[in-house]
């Protein structure tokens, strides 16, 4: 039987056909089988696995040249630092997947662990979006101005299309208007986001608000690169290794994190060099914009989204030189933009050094000095009254302004006084604040419905309130000043302060200028009543939702003595800005033993507490000093300063927001920006011009009687009542007389015959520009524009009228006064040069012009500028008492608010026979020309000391000392 069932087969198997068939029949279930493993059991990891695969060029970031002074001392550099990573990656997608979530679940799921993990290790995350959540609970933005208006419309994506329907002008209307709660809803969910935007970062409802601040933060970082997905995204920089440990230990539960190095820009001598070096950060989409006109993305100086730029002083100015090219990377990505593989590496380069012609030592000692003679004259002026006084010339500071200073300048911060981190005694403190506000805003609510005492008659405390409110019913659009009559009988009242708030606003009710669609009424038909009622519900939410009624309410409370400056001071520990430990003034101020009056003074004396911090007039200064020969800076100082470290490589946004919050303006150059009369120090104009024109002789003598007649109303002499006699140019320059030069710009507004002050001043307006006044200065940064006066020649021949000017434009004139007519562009660059030090640019003298004025006319001027420091009739000269090397000079003083001390200056040079340096001194609201010239003789006694004097000077350059009163009006 088996026989013919192998016979049969033998025969079968003989067919080639059909063992053909056979083959064709195994190879067929082997390919099925095969199909089968890879679609039914392989199927779902080739599917994840499968992506077309494209090469994408990356940039790679060049390294960012250094700056030094102008004796080689780095001034910025950069350091290699361990960095976190965050890149879009297609485990996101898997994850989603496997756990039935979101791309977005999943990646807030990732960077919250990274982030816990950094916090957790004392390392801390960037945080690009202006925008902090505070212990009271409440979102506040930490820009503003231009600055907050560009993230909102990078974050809405608001382009400058005008073609938009009405509801797209609303909506772009109320993005653009978003509160910081708002900014931070859209971006958790999307809410008040365009057609098509979606849930945005979709940061789920677990997550708390601060949580999911800080999960925002990362997701702003990458969304800004969301058109480059393959690009990584620094989260975290300078890490420790605890924290690297952690991270890389835990990779396989962090996908899309990596750890890698990258440079960050660090800065020496950082707060007395910032508005020369400025600061870096991450490139916007404007400077993106700016940078890359014209380039293809191949370019090697092509920016990328991540790259880092200057932002401000020579780091900004100075971009294109200071920028290294960029490298690039050849890299094999997926469709979700993986990382596949690196086919190609091109390193990156090296930007060029820049060397300045500033002196960091000198700068350093000059901010240092400025600083404490700011603190001598703003000691000098402390009272423990709460009045400042009526005399003018005499301000006094009331110290519970002081008190509540720290409070306005956000040294102290209220938001954060029920933080996670707050101390027992900030709580208590809070607790305080909310019960005074609580009382601030019944307050409130009584001046709009019931209060009927006129606006002028009631105390400081309610109009305060009242002017809140009224101020805050304008600005939320409630109260519609476009349609008010500004004619109207009852609004004048109110603006005259004869009326209350209540009767204003009951009127304006009845007025229809108020929009009672915003109030919370159901009915059309309400009678005014009703509608005041809403009012004030209204007035009563808007208190608590504001951002700085709490304020005002302190500012109120510690002027009636409802919070007390010991509590104030106190908090000056708490929240960090004094140190407890070893501080014995912390013990006594805490016991009581010393008043809280005392403590400001002794800590403004160690420089604990300095003059920017208060931001009470005084509270900034500028020095320049140049050189007489060349016209080079060796030191541009601007006061109050800030630290450069803490807004580069992620702004410190608490930081920041105190910077642009403060009265003292630390963020903007007081000497490249700050315009002043120039006062007294105008008169060598005025003097060369009269010489040159003719209209008076270097032996021409004027009587001055003290007050100028010709002209109505009369001009005084600052001498008024009292004169100064007869004067020649010179020994009227030494003594200052105004009279004098009343006559200098009466008589080239004379010399047709017929006085025209319009005649007075094209000639004042022509030896000022011949000078070097009419015109920026020449340093190679941002400066305001100077104005030469256009009104009364008179006037304007003693520096007043509509003169004004900068210090570094003041001081490019004194350059050239004291080299006797050779006018330059000053500069504070020495060289460019490259990686390997050869000179890629240099900068030598600027030379404008050379004035060739008669030597007698220079004469006249050096010899009265030489009577300022030394004449018996100067009202400074024994300030100069001892010194050694002889200097000239000019004082000046300005008055800009009668409400306000006048400005400080004096320009200077030395030594007189053979000058070598100039030094301008401005100090905005400084009372008296006295307080410059005594910051500049001190500058003069350290710039020309050995080396040995030089260290001394500088070890005791932080004592403060209360400064004597001088004399004003010079």
């Amino acid at each position: 039987m088996l026989r013919k069932i192998y016979e049969k087969a033998e025969k079968l198997l003989a067919n080639r056909l059909l063992a053909l068939i056979i083959l064709i029949v195994v190879l067929y279930c082997v390919l099925i089988g095969r199909v089968f493993v890879l679609q039914i059991v392989e199927g779902q990891s080739h599917k994840n696995d499968f992506t077309y695969k494209v090469q994408k060029t990356v940039k790679t970031s060049g390294t960012r040249g250094n700056i030094y002074d102008v004796n080689g001392k780095l001034l910025a550099y950069n350091k290699l630092v361990y960095t976190v990573n965050f890149q879009n990656d297609n485990a996101f997608q898997t994850l989603a997947a496997k756990n039935g979530t979101s791309e977005s679940y999943e990646k807030n799921k990732v960077i919250y662990k990274v982030i816990k993990i950094l916090e957790r290790n004392g390392d801390s995350f960037i945080n690009e979006i202006p925008i902090e959540y505070t212990g009271s609970g409440k979102f506040r933005f930490t820009e503003t101005g231009s600055k907050l208006k560009k993230f909102k419309r990078d974050v809405f994506g608001i382009g400058n299309s005008t073609d938009l329907s009405k509801s797209e002008k609303e909506l772009r209307d109320k993005q653009l208007n978003a509160t910081a709660e708002q900014v931070f809803e859209y971006l958790r969910n999307g809410t008040l986001g365009s057609a098509g935007t979606g849930k945005m970062f979709d940061i789920d409802k677990s997550y708390s608000k601060k949580d999911a601040l800080k999960i925002m933060s990362v997701r702003y970082s990458a969304f800004l690169s969301r058109y480059s997905q393959y690009m990584k995204v620094t989260i975290a920089n300078e890490i420790n290794n605890r924290s690297i440990a952690e991270i890389k230990e835990r990779s396989s539960e962090l996908p899309g994190i990596d750890i890698d190095t990258k440079s960050i820009r660090v800065y020496n001598k950082s707060e007395a060099m910032s508005h020369v070096i400025g600061y870096t950060g991450t490139v916007n989409t404007d400077e993106l914009e700016t940078y890359n006109k014209g380039k293809k993305e191949e370019d090697k100086d092509y920016y990328s989204s991540d790259e880092t730029v200057g932002k401000a002083g020579v780091e900004k100015q100075f971009e294109n030189y200071l920028h290294g090219d960029s490298g690039s990377k050849t890299l094999v990505v997926n469709n979700v933009g993986k990382i596949i593989d690196t086919t190609k590496t091109v390193k990156s380069g090296t930007g060029n050094n820049i060397t300045l012609s500033i002196d960091s030592e000198l700068q350093e000692y000059v901010y240092n000095l400025l600083e404490k003679k700011i603190a001598g004259i703003v000691l000098s002026k402390l009272t423990s009254s709460d009045s400042a006084g009526n005399d003018r010339e005499n301000i006094m500071i009331p110290i519970k302004k002081v008190y509540y200073s720290f409070i306005g300048n956000s040294v102290i911060d209220l938001e954060n006084l029920n933080g996670d981190k707050a101390t027992s005694y900030e709580k208590k403190m809070y607790r305080k604040i909310q019960t005074l506000e609580d009382q601030a805003i019944n307050v409130s609510k009584n001046l709009v419905l019931k209060d009927t005492k006129a606006y002028k008659d009631q105390s400081e405390e309610k109009q305060a309130y009242a002017s809140y409110v009224y101020s805050l019913l304008s600005s939320k659009k409630v109260l519609i000043s476009s349609s008010i009559d500004t004619t109207d009988k009852t609004y004048q009242k109110w603006k005259n302060e004869k009326i209350s708030l209540s009767e204003f606003l009951r009127y304006a009710v009845n007025k229809e200028w108020i929009d009672i669609s915003s109030l919370n009424i159901s009915s059309k038909y309400n009678d005014t009543e009703e509608i005041m009622k809403a009012l004030a519900a209204y007035v009563e939410d808007a208190l608590v939702d504001a951002d700085d009624f709490d304020m005002t309410v302190c500012e109120q409370s510690i002027m009636k003595g409802k919070l007390s400056g010991r509590e104030v001071c106190l908090l000056l520990y708490e929240q960090g800005v004094l140190k407890k430990k070893g501080d014995s003034d912390y013990t006594a101020l805490k016991s009581g033993s010393l008043n809280s009056y005392d403590f400001i003074r002794r800590k403004l004396k160690s420089l604990q507490i300095t003059p920017g911090q208060i931001g009470m007039d005084p509270c900034s200064g500028s020095v320049v000093i140049t050189d007489s020969k060349t016209g080079k800076v060796k030191a541009l100082v601007s006061y109050p300063g800030y630290d450069s470290n803490r807004l580069s490589n992620g702004t410190d946004s608490g930081y920041y927001r105190q910077l642009a919050n403060s009265a003292s303006t630390p963020l903007y150059n007081q000497a490249l920006k700050h315009k002043t009369a120039p006062g007294s120090t105008f008169k060598p104009v005025s003097a060369l011009a009269g010489l040159n024109e003719k209209v008076i002789t270097t032996s021409t003598v004027i009587n001055c009687t003290g007050l100028y007649d010709k002209i109505t109303p009369p001009a005084k002499c600052w001498k008024y009542p009292d004169r100064h006699g007869p004067r020649t140019v010179s020994t009227a320059i030494e003594a200052s007389c105004n009279y004098f030069f009343y006559e200098v710009g009466y008589r080239l507004g004379d010399k047709s015959g017929s006085y025209s002050s319009k005649e007075g001043l094209k000639y004042l307006e022509k030896y000022a520009t011949q000078l070097g006044l009419n015109k920026q200065s020449g340093i190679e940064l941002d400066e305001s524009s100077p104005q030469v006066s256009d009104e009364t020649s008179v006037r304007s021949a003693i520096g007043q009228g509509r003169n004004s000017f900068t210090p570094s434009q003041i001081a490019n004139y004194v350059t050239t006064l004291s080299n006797s007519g050779t006018v330059y562009d000053l500069s504070i660059m020495d060289k460019i040069t490259d990686d390997n030090g050869k000179t890629v640019k240099k900068y030598g003298v600027k030379k404008v012009r050379q004035l060739h004025y008669d030597t007698t006319y220079w004469n006249a001027v050096h010899t009265g500028m030489r009577g300022v420091v030394s004449g018996k009739d100067s009202s400074v000269s024994s300030i100069f008492q001892g010194m050694k090397v002889k200097l000239a000079g000019k004082t000046g003083t300005a008055q800009e608010n009668k409400k306000r001390p006048n400005h400080a200056l004096f320009i200077s040079y030395g030594p007189y026979e053979k000058p070598e340096i100039t030094t301008t001194v401005v100090i905005p609201f400084g009372y008296t020309s006295s307080n410059a010239v005594a910051t500049a003789k001190d500058i003069y006694e350290y710039y020309f000391a050995n080396d040995k004097t030089k260290k001394t000077l500088e070890k005791n350059n932080k004592s403060v000392t209360e400064t004597s009163v001088g004399t004003a009006g010079d």
